[in-house]
């Protein structure tokens, strides 16, 4: 029998392992990389590329920076980057999805993924324990914050504003 008392750590952990499709599976996946979790059971995922908060951002923006950018913008609560795609993740309250106006962003800019009906959506989530690169990692744990969830509408109103800004030229020319 487990005892009551766990860490922050192991709380978050096994928050974020309820959305495994087999825990055991999904603990050893993270052994070796990231763990396959399904979307819409605990949380829902709204995938925002780097650019989107901030034009001059890539798949070499650091980990640091990205920190930065998402505090402040006041994004409290879980998120994760995969530079190799480069997307954030922040995780928001499951069933987020059924409300999220999609049509309001361009295909692929930014989507909220979750599990309604019919679609169940899969999420390669990082182990706990990664917060730097290489591969996909944690920007803000769920074991380091009061909230187990980013505010859905605060995300969506910091979206909106970053999506109407004007696309700034990049100071290098464009060259990466």
């Amino acid at each position: 029998m487990r005892d009551h008392a766990t860490t922050p750590r192991e709380s978050a952990e096994q928050w974020l392992l309820r959305a495994a499709p087999d825990e055991q599976v999904a603990r050893d996946e993270w052994s070796c990389g990231v763990a396959l979790l399904v979307a819409g059971r605990t949380w829902d995922a709204v995938r925002v590329p780097y650019e989107v908060l901030d034009a001059s951002f890539d798949g070499d923006t650091t980990p640091t920076t990205l920190r930065t950018c998402i505090a402040h913008l006041r994004l409290v609560g879980p998120s994760f980057a995969d530079p190799y795609r480069p997307y954030v993740y922040f995780l928001v309250q499951a069933g987020t999805d059924a409300a999220w106006p999609a049509e309001e962003f361009e295909s692929g800019k930014v989507e909220c993924l979750g599990g309604t009906e019919p679609y169940v959506r899969h999420i390669g989530v990082p182990p706990l324990h990664r917060t730097e690169r290489p591969g996909p990692f944690w920007l803000v744990p769920p074991d380091r914050v009061a909230h187990r969830h980013v505010d859905a509408a605060h995300l969506l109103s910091v979206l909106r504003e970053r999506l109407r800004q004007p696309v700034a030229e990049p100071a290098h020319g464009g060259v990466r």
